[in-house]
């Protein structure tokens, strides 16, 4: 049972992941159609009002859920060698933290 709900769990993070990623992109090409940004301190106070930032770090967030569900599925479909398998999905993990991190980091020094 509960490699069921493990699929089952990966398959739900992966859908809404991918609604709130398309939600988001969307909502930011609409949002610059309507109002240009016309250099980088205006780019820069609009991402660090407070809601914004929460948005960008959702959209973080979900990247990185996306990411690892997806590319863990492939990694476990055909990848056979344990060991192998292991070390592909650690490396995948690091690089994903690092990538979350780096964009915290950013959208920190935005808003400071």
């Amino acid at each position: 049972m509960s490699g069921t709900t493990d699929g089952l769990r990966a398959w739900l993070l992966q859908r809404i992941s991918a609604v709130y990623l398309a939600g988001f992109v969307i909502y930011l090409l609409l949002h610059f159609y309507s109002h240009p940004q016309p250099d980088y301190p205006a780019w820069r106070a609009w991402v660090a009002q407070p809601l914004v930032a929460i948005a960008f770090a959702g959209f973080i967030l979900a990247l990185l859920v996306h990411g690892w569900v997806g590319l863990r599925d492939v990694v476990l479909d055909y990848v056979r060698h344990l060991g192998l398998r292991m070390l592909i999905l650690t490396l995948i993990a690091f690089l994903l933290i690092g990538c979350g991190f780096w964009a915290v980091r950013v959208l920190i020094l935005v808003s400071l």
